[in-house]
C-alpha cells in the first residue's frame, strides 16, 4: 500500500475586508486529479483523550460541537453528508483507521516518527482517500484527521480575554476547527499556495488566484476556506460564506438518500436509515494517498507564506 503527502497552503496575518464569495475548491487526488468525497453519510469526529494544554476536554468537545454546527446549520438541508462529533475520548493519532480525529500536539509539532511540521501552521488536516486511477472508488475519502499546533500557539475559546503563553500566538479554537472541518468534508483552500505544480481549479473551472497576490478580492478572502487570518485570535472563519456552503451542498446533495452509515467504522451512530449503499473499496485492497492541508499564520504584511 503506497501513501503520498500533498501539502496545501497556510494562513497569514493581513487586514482583509468581507464580502460574498465567488468560488469553492475541492481537494483532488494526486494521481488522477479526481475530486475526493465521502461515500458514506455519517462522519463522526472524535477527540484524542490527551487533549490540550490550554483548553479542557469538555471545552474542546463543546467547541468542536459549535464548529460542527457552523457547518451543519447551513448544509444539513441541502447536503447528503451528516457531520457530527462524539463526546467520548479515545487515544488517537493520524492513521487510516476510519476514525476522524482531533489531535493536539502539546510537546512537539510533528507526528511521532515523522519530520516536524511547519511551525507557522496552526492546524493540519490529513485526508486519506482511495488512489486507484480509472477504477471504481477512486477519490473516496476513508478518513480525515486534524492536528492542532499547541506548541507554537495558545488555543483559546475567548480570544478577547485570553493571553498567549510566552513565545506563542493566540489561536481561536472554534475558528481553526471550523476551517479544518471544511477539509474533512473534502474542500481545499481558495487561493494557490504553490505546493501544487499548477493552480487548482475552482468549481467554475477557473484557476484560483495566487495566495501571494496582495490584491486578492474579498470574494476569496472572506471564505472560511481562505488559508490566512487577519490577526491573532481571528474568529471570522466561524461564519461560513455562501461558497463554503455551496461547496458541500453541490457535492453531497445528489447523494442524499443514497448514502448509509457505518457505525462500526465511524465510532458513532446515526439516525438515518441506509438505503442504497455506494460501494466502498476495502482499505487493505487499495492504495492510499494522503492530502495534508495546513492552516497557518505568517508574520508578513502581505499575504504570503513564512
Amino acid at each position: 500500500m503506497r501513501a503520498r503527502f500533498v501539502i496545501f497552503a497556510s494562513l497569514a496575518f493581513c487586514a482583509l475586508a468581507s464580502s460574498p464569495a465567488a468560488g469553492y475548491v475541492r481537494t483532488t487526488t494526486e494521481s488522477s486529479g479526481v475530486p475526493v468525497q465521502w461515500n458514506e453519510k455519517c462522519i463522526v469526529v472524535t477527540i484524542d483523550q490527551r487533549g490540550s494544554k490550554d483548553v479542557s476536554l469538555n471545552e474542546i468537545a463543546t467547541t468542536l460541537g459549535r464548529a460542527v454546527t457552523n457547518w451543519t446549520s447551513r448544509t444539513n438541508t441541502c447536503g447528503g453528508l451528516s457531520l457530527s462529533r462524539v463526546p467520548a475520548y479515545k487515544v488517537l493519532d493520524v492513521a487510516a483507521d476510519g476514525l476522524p480525529a482531533v489531535i493536539f500536539r502539546n510537546d512537539m509539532w510533528q507526528r511521532p516518527g515523522h519530520a516536524p511540521h511547519d511551525p507557522s501552521a496552526i492546524g493540519l488536516t490529513t485526508v486519506m482517500y482511495v488512489n486507484t486511477p480509472g477504477l471504481p472508488g477512486d477519490g473516496t475519502i476513508l478518513d480525515a484527521d486534524i492536528e492542532l499546533n499547541n506548541v507554537n500557539y495558545t488555543f483559546t475559546t475567548d480570544p478577547d480575554n485570553a493571553t498567549a503563553r510566552p513565545g506563542t500566538q493566540l489561536a481561536d479554537l472554534e475558528n481553526t476547527l471550523t476551517h479544518e472541518l471544511g477539509h474533512v468534508q473534502g474542500l481545499a483552500h481558495t487561493c494557490w499556495d504553490h505546493l501544487t505544480p499548477q493552480p487548482p481549479l475552482d468549481n467554475t473551472g477557473t484557476p484560483i488566484p495566487d495566495c501571494n497576490d496582495p490584491n486578492l478580492p474579498p470574494s476569496i478572502t472572506s471564505t472560511t476556506m481562505f488559508p490566512y487570518a487577519s490577526m491573532p485570535g481571528e474568529t471570522s472563519k466561524r461564519n461560513l460564506s455562501p461558497d463554503d456552503v455551496t461547496g458541500v451542498c453541490d457535492v453531497y446533495q445528489p447523494l442524499m438518500g443514497k448514502l448509509g452509515c457505518y457505525p462500526e467504522i465511524d465510532g458513532g451512530s446515526c439516525s438515518a436509515t441506509p438505503t442504497r449503499h455506494q460501494s466502498r473499496a476495502p482499505v487493505a485492497a487499495v492504495a492510499l494517498a494522503l492530502a495534508a492541508t495546513a492552516l497557518a499564520m505568517a508574520r508578513r504584511r502581505r499575504c504570503s507564506r513564512s
